[in-house]
């Protein structure tokens, strides 16, 4: 019963103000209900993994967010002409890490989002190694699956 005698004040002051008032206040409700209703927004599986890494290895990483983008941008990194695992970590240390704290956040960032390419190498499938700078001049790769200069048929 003062539920019902609450709500009925309540119109009877909504009816007391002013349009614009009772226009931001509808407004504000729709929104306000519209956000609750709305599907949440799903975070990439990766970036928990990436976190609970860190954290068990012990790097200090400092802001989640900051830490799964730098770890994001690995991959690009290394992929880049001229680039190489020392660069990146090398990058990573450059925002406040030591260095071989750089180097095991770069190795769990390459293990993180880069699978791709730690099962081609992992199967033995070395295809895609010719695209990291220095692998396809290295002696002893002419045999390898996609690498320049392996001989056909062998």
């Amino acid at each position: 019963m003062a539920t019902l005698e609450i709500s009925r004040n309540l119109i009877l002051r909504l009816n007391n103000q002013p349009l614009a008032v009772r226009f931001l206040l509808g407004a504000g409700c729709l929104i306000t209900a519209a956000a609750m209703f709305s599907a949440p927004v799903e975070a990439d599986p990766h970036d928990d993994d990436f976190i609970d890494a860190l954290s068990h290895a012990g790097v200090e990483y400092g802001e989640p967010g900051n830490a799964m983008a730098v770890g994001q941008s690995i991959c690009p990194m290394i992929a880049q002409p001229g680039g190489s695992f020392a660069a990146a970590a090398s990058g990573v240390a450059h925002r406040g890490m030591s260095p071989q704290l750089a180097q095991m956040f770069t190795t769990i960032a390459i293990q993180t989002y880069c699978p791709e390419e730690m099962a081609n190498i992992m199967g033995g499938n070395a295809s895609g190694l010719q695209q990291l700078p220095g692998v396809a001049g290295m002696p002893g790769m002419q045999g390898v699956a996609g690498m320049p200069g392996m001989i056909p048929g062998n």
